[in-house]
């Protein structure tokens, strides 16, 4: 048999160690949410920089001792905790970011509630094209993708999922709304999957004179309606709702003075980690039907986590692993966009990006882009 190579430095032992690492990786990750969950990452965490023996742990957690002792064995293998000769145990640095750090605990959460038993048909999901485990979160109804079903997703799954959404938009919002009250100037702004209204919030909030339509499925226009956070702004904002499934729909005005109308005049078109939403071609029709809804002058604004755009290794593990998300639980053909890829579908929908600039929030670039001359067939 041919002898492989390897990368200098790993040798057989390494390897086998990263593959067993990845063979029982179910049952760390079940043993690291149990005990955040049970309070004993807390309690290792409370211990002196010395730790804290087994028989201290039972009695802060309320576990039996055998609950301590099997999950600190798992833990400890795992690289979360160590145990010194004395016996005392303590978090690794690694055990302090599943303990306390803030984006940690919402990936986990996200992966324990909404993605993990659904995960177990990503096989079939890959095969058919379609979000077999969907069927985990949802046995009762026959949704065909996750997002009509988001305001009735049983819990813990609809707070992680929203908490795991918002995570990653939150921080941000504030300061590219402001930007773009201040480059782009908008006095119409449609903000395209804008869900619950938080970008809207903070766009109205920035821009008095800006008038603000959402533009999402009914149920999440309805959700962004009954928002209280957005009572205050309500007389400058519109919802419009549309299945982009469908292949030729198109946005339909809610409010009572002009139900049933299409929106439009849009000097900015906001999409904020919307297009990974959807396959490529879908992603291109959608645009080419938005571009249908601009001013003469206007812009899209589209915010997106490239997989090859990340700086750091766990941004773009995160975004790898997250894009199975869609594949087994959301629709079963999406992903996170590469950036050519995501510049593809720009160009086949008849639009130039003229700003690019990455490094916004977490893990996120954001594309301007304008029109081409002609609409393209």
């Amino acid at each position: 048999m041919k002898r492989r190579t390897h990368p200098a430095g790993c040798s057989i032992l390494e390897a086998l160690c990263e593959a067993q690492k990845i063979a029982f990786a179910p049952f760390i990750f079940q043993a690291c949410v149990a005990a955040r969950r049970l309070g004993l990452l807390a309690a290792m965490g409370r211990a002196s920089p010395q730790g804290a023996d087994e028989a201290q742990l039972v009695r802060e957690t309320g576990l039996t001792s055998y609950a301590v002792g099997a999950l600190v064995d798992a833990l400890a293998a795992a690289g979360v905790c160590e145990r010194s000769a004395q016996g005392l145990v303590r978090l690794t640095k690694t055990g302090e970011c599943l303990a306390y750090d803030a984006m940690t605990g919402v990936n986990l959460d996200f992966t324990a509630d909404v993605c993990y038993a659904g995960l177990a048909r990503l096989q079939q999901s890959l095969v058919s094209g379609r979000p077999e485990g969907l069927g985990e979160l949802t046995p009762q109804a026959h949704w065909e993708t996750i997002y009509p079903a988001l305001s009735s997703l049983p819990e813990p799954a609809r707070t992680s999922w929203f908490a795991f959404d918002h995570y990653y938009s939150d921080r941000y919002f504030d300061a590219l709304a402001a930007r773009i009250a201040a480059v782009l100037k908008p006095r119409r702004l449609f903000d395209v999957g804008g869900n619950t209204g938080k970008f809207a919030r903070a766009m109205l909030s920035a821009a008095p004179g800006v008038q603000v339509t959402i533009v999402d499925l009914p149920q999440q226009c309805r959700l962004a309606r009954s928002n209280p956070a957005l009572s205050e702004v309500r007389t400058r904002l519109q919802t419009a709702s549309v299945n982009w499934l469908e292949p030729e729909a198109m946005p339909r005005l809610e409010d009572a003075d002009s139900a049933g109308e299409t929106p439009s005049g849009a000097d900015v078109i906001w999409m904020s980690q919307f297009l990974e939403c959807f396959p490529a071609e879908t992603a291109v029709s959608i645009l080419r039907r938005c571009r249908r809804m601009l001013a003469p002058s206007g812009s899209f604004a589209v915010l997106e986590s490239l997989v090859d755009g990340q700086k750091w290794p766990a941004s773009s593990l995160s975004l790898a692993a997250s894009s199975l998300y869609f594949t087994a639980m959301a629709n079963g053909n999406s992903r996170f966009y590469r950036r050519l890829d995501l510049l593809e579908i720009f160009k086949a929908a008849g639009l130039v990006v003229v700003h690019e600039e990455t490094g916004l929030g977490v893990s996120h670039t954001l594309f301007v882009c304008k029109p081409q001359t002609a609409q393209p067939t």
